[in-house]
């Protein structure tokens, strides 16, 4: 009974919120209508899966793993968890003193194994991408899991220092580069009987989705709700396209995309649910609980050599149809290579 009211609960208070915005084009409401019967579908599949998603793994000593937007949210329980298996953890942030302040409540929480550093990183900006990747190919000689997780979410329209729609930037094309600079290093920690692993924070906004080729800022026709499922969706057709092109070259190497499902955190803020947040917050996931899964890809060894796939709720679930599209795959990744002017993914490699 609570379980239904909670969901007619969101449901009608999305509707009230929406309608109350003048003008409301016929497409934001399409758009809105599409996200409540996601968000809807979503927030049962959590109800019933959350207690099933559960990680049996050892420590990882030995192991290094970064992990972009690290100093709080998702990310921050991210950390804590490698930490808590021993590994030597990057904390990539564009405020170096929220890192060290995540840094010193895990270390009060009790947890004292593991190594912790932290770089500047701005996924907002490519040349910051370039400069963290410049020092830690200067501390690293291998890297064993990249964890691509920092986000925004529901942004009012603006653009990057290099002219990009921050969600588009910041979500997807920032980690694009990322990974591309910091291939040698996963292709140098990954072994035979362990890969190295590249995992993709995306969202099950990725299934409403569309990559608009002709105007990838969407500047003529802004909806911030479905610039949202296009990052999403251009990072799920990234992990199964480069898991292709890494097969292909036979590195040891698995790239994996995760749903944490739908998590409270300040991701809302520019969400109507961030107004409700006293309610919102005792029936969403916790980011405790949205960490399992990205934690069940980084390490499980259930799902060694499953590379491409989409995990949520610790499970392998089905992913948008476009992100198996080849012809599509190609075609994203030459615009991705063109907008951080790359002319092969594999050229730090080589």
């Amino acid at each position: 009974m609570l379980f239904t009211s909670s969901i007619c609960v969101i449901i009608i208070s999305l509707i009230y919120y929406n309608l109350r915005q003048k003008p409301l084009l016929i497409e934001s409401f399409i758009c809105e209508i599409k996200y409540l019967l996601l968000v809807a579908k979503e927030f049962i599949n959590d109800w019933r899966n959350v207690k099933n998603s559960k990680n049996d793994y050892l420590p990882q000593t030995g192991r290094i793993a970064i992990v972009t937007g690290g100093s709080r949210g998702i990310g921050y329980e991210v950390v804590k968890a490698f930490l808590e298996l021993d590994m030597e953890v990057i904390i990539a942030c564009r405020t170096p003193f929220a890192g060290e302040k995540a840094i010193l409540q895990i270390r009060k929480s009790g947890i004292n194994t593991g190594k912790a550093k932290i770089y500047k990183l701005d996924n907002s900006s490519l040349q910051s991408v370039k400069q963290f990747a410049i020092e830690i190919k200067k501390d690293y000689k291998q890297i064993h899991v990249l964890i691509n997780n920092a986000g925004v979410m529901f942004c009012p329209y603006q653009e990057t220092v290099d002219n990009f729609e921050q969600q588009w930037a910041v979500n997807y094309l920032s980690h694009f580069l990322l990974t591309a600079e910091l291939l040698p290093l996963l292709k140098a920690g990954g072994l035979p009987e362990q890969c190295s692993r590249i995992v993709n924070i995306t969202s099950c906004a990725h299934l409403i989705g569309k990559i608009n080729f002709n105007d990838i800022n969407n500047r003529n026709k802004f909806l911030t709700k479905y610039a949202y499922a296009q990052s999403k969706l251009a990072q799920e057709i990234f992990t199964k396209g480069l898991q292709n092109l890494l097969k292909e070259k036979q590195y040891y190497i698995q790239v994996y995309s995760v749903h944490p499902g739908i998590v409270f955190t300040e991701l809302f803020i520019h969400s109507y649910i961030w107004k409700y947040r006293s309610f919102y917050q005792y029936i969403f996931k916790t980011p405790k609980q949205g960490a399992l899964s990205i934690i069940y890809a980084a390490i499980n060894k259930t799902i060694e050599n499953c590379g491409g796939i989409y995990i949520t709720n610790c499970h392998s679930s089905q992913a948008h149809s476009d992100a198996s599209n080849l012809s599509i795959q190609k075609k994203l990744f030459d615009l991705s290579l063109q907008q951080v002017q790359l002319n092969d993914f594999f050229h730090y490699v080589q």
